[in-house]
Parts: C-alpha cells; structure tokens; sequence
C-alpha cells in the first residue's frame, strides 16, 4: 500500500500543497471572471492536470481513512 512507500509526515504535507495550490487556482480563475476577461491558456491547462492529479491523492488520503468501525482499510 502507499501508508508502507510515502511516510505520513509526507503525506501531509503533500495533501496540504494540493490543498493550497487548488485555492491558488480557484482565486486566480475567480479574479479573471470577476475582471470580466478570457482565462488565460496556462490557467485552463493548469486546471485540467490539476483535476487529474487530485484523483490520485484522493486515492491515496482514503486509502489512509479509518474506515466506520475506526480501523484503517489496509489492515
């Protein structure tokens, strides 16, 4: 499983950098919406590798979740 090759402190710290570059992209869209002008190439393109590599991290934190009787999937 991934919990046993990328150690939690990682993990972490990863998912918060997703976490914030999302919130980077977000805004930066809604500045150029609310400005009232085309999205520039770069911020379309960004999204859409964005998209598809928060899947794999979505993966990865549920496969890290407890699941509903408060033990880890992987055991």
């Amino acid at each position: 499983m991934l919990k046993d090759i990328i150690p939690a402190a990682l993990r972490s710290k990863v998912y918060i950098g997703v976490a914030l570059l999302g919130f980077a992209l977000g805004g930066t869209q809604v500045g150029f919406a609310a400005a009232k002008v085309d999205q520039p190439v770069w911020l379309v393109v960004a999204f859409a590798v964005y998209g598809f590599v928060v899947t794999a991290v979505g993966f990865t934190a549920a496969s890290n979740t407890p699941n509903l009787q408060g033990r880890h999937e992987a055991e």
